[in-house]
Parts: C-alpha cells; sequence; structure tokens
C-alpha cells in the first residue's frame, strides 16, 4: 500500500502514503498506534539473506540485519513525515532495540516506552523488524505479530488491518477474478476458510494471509473490533475510522 512491492530497490508510494495520512486526520476516538508491515523494504532484504530458508547459515542471517534496519527505518521515516505535514505529532519507536524473540515468538518487548507516548498525546509508529533470538541468533518479527501482541499488552478494543484486496476472499483475487468476498469470520467458519486462504503472491517472508486471520482469532473473543479492508482503495479508511459503512472483512468471536 505504502510502497511498491515490485521495486527493486524498494521506493515508498508516495501518493498513497500521503493520501492515507490525510485520511487519518479524522481519527478522534483516543490513542493511535501505526504498525507498518514490511512491504518490499523488510521482505526484499530478508528474502535475500536467507530468513524464508530454516537452513540458511547464521552468519548470511546476522549480514541480513543491517540493510533490513536500514530499509524499515527509512520507511517508517517517510511515514512520520507525511504524518507530520498533516499536523499529526508521531513519532517512531522500533521493535529492534527492545525486543527479542525465542524461535520466532515474542520472548521480550518492553511496552513502557510506548504506553507513555500514548499518555502523552503522540501517535506511535512501529514496524515489523529483524530481532535478535535467543535461540536462532536473529528473527524477523511481523507486523501482524506485533499487532496481536500490542492489542493485549495495551488493552486495544479496535484493530484495523490494512491490505491491498477487500478483506479476506476465498481466493487469490489476482489470479481468480472471481473470488468471493467474505465479509465476516468467526468460530464457525474459520476452518473453512482458512483452508483456503493462502500466501501472498509478493516475496512474504511472514506467511501471509492465512497466517495473518489465524493471529487475529486469537484476540477477537476479547470484545474487540478487528476487521480486514482494502487500504488502497481511497476513503475506506476514513469511513472505518469515522464509523462508516464500507466494505471490509470482520473477524468475530
Amino acid at each position: 500500500m505504502i510502497t511498491h512491492k515490485d521495486s527493486t530497490p524498494p521506493k515508498v508510494n508516495e501518493a498513497n502514503l500521503s493520501r492515507i495520512a490525510n485520511e487519518l486526520k479524522v481519527h478522534t476516538r483516543g490513542e493511535l498506534i501505526i504498525i507498518l508491515g514490511g512491504g518490499a523494504h523488510g521482505h526484499q532484504a530478508a528474502h535475500s539473506h536467507g530468513f524464508a530458508d530454516p537452513t540458511s547459515p547464521k552468519e548470511l542471517l546476522v549480514k541480513g540485519i543491517p540493510p533490513i534496519r536500514h530499509n524499515m527505518s527509512a520507511l517508517a521515516s517517510s511515514v512520520e513525515t507525511s504524518l507530520s505535514e498533516e499536523g499529526i505529532p508521531a513519532i517512531v519507536i522500533p521493535p529492534f532495540v527492545s525486543v527479542t524473540l525465542r524461535n520466532g515468538l515474542i520472548h521480550d518487548y518492553p511496552t513502557n516506552i510506548i504506553r507513555k507516548s500514548l499518555d502523552n498525546g503522540l501517535v506511535v509508529i512501529t514496524h515489523g523488524d529483524v530481532c535478535f533470538d535467543e535461540e536462532n541468533i536473529v528473527s524477523i518479527l511481523s507486523g501482524d505479530t506485533i499487532a496481536v501482541y500490542l492489542a493485549k499488552e495495551l488493552d486495544a478494543k479496535t484493530i484495523l488491518i490494512g491490505t491491498d484486496v477487500d478483506g479476506v476472499l476465498d481466493d487469490n483475487p489476482k489470479t481468480n477474478p472471481s473470488a468471493k468476498h467474505i465479509p465476516v469470520i468467526n468460530q464457525e467458519n474459520k476452518d473453512t476458510i482458512l483452508s483456503k486462504t493462502g500466501p501472498s503472491t509478493n516475496t512474504d517472508v511472514t506467511g501471509g494471509m492465512s497466517k495473518k486471520v489465524t493471529e487475529l482469532l486469537e484476540i477477537s473473543r476479547q470484545n474487540r473490533e478487528i476487521i480486514i479492508f482494502n487500504l488502497t482503495v481511497p476513503d475506506r479508511l476514513k469511513f472505518l475510522l469515522q464509523n462508516k459503512t464500507t466494505i471490509c472483512t470482520r473477524i468475530q468471536s
């Protein structure tokens, strides 16, 4: 959405980013955390340094830390700048400096700086990142995993997940134009839907749509509004922030 996924080296989609920042101005319902997926900035560098291959040597993974960090820092800085231009006071808090993983799962994720920033009226930007791992030297922490973790730790009531399709569909719409939109995912239909949703068609080392839905289902029973929507379509984000009806997929307990 805010990166050109097929561009090498990765580039920010300035037009989309500017539009999204403008739509965020309508947010008035409390605190806001913006979590960026890696897009081309994270996934290309991670893939080229073996993070999608469990047999990759540790030396190759470690060499991937600087380019991944550089790319994700550049992306987050672009988002911070766009928000600032819209008068939104935002700061970047990258996971790499404080988060540790164990076997690819969150081991320690301090949230006190995030909490203090929100308490003082700042919008927090964070993102998928490379982090040190207690067992595997380094691993990738996805933006989706961060969203689930912070929703639990900070008791978020609304989670909006922006993608490049109209929520969740029963097939990949980029290869099957007849793919059908799924308006609601719940405990009754989740198994059928998860058997149909697959990974992203782009280079993605963090799992794609089925992993995204699985992680969000984990927290759907805790009185939260969870919505997956198409962030590439103008005004969809704005309508959701204004509690207006728009095309999306809602994940419910």
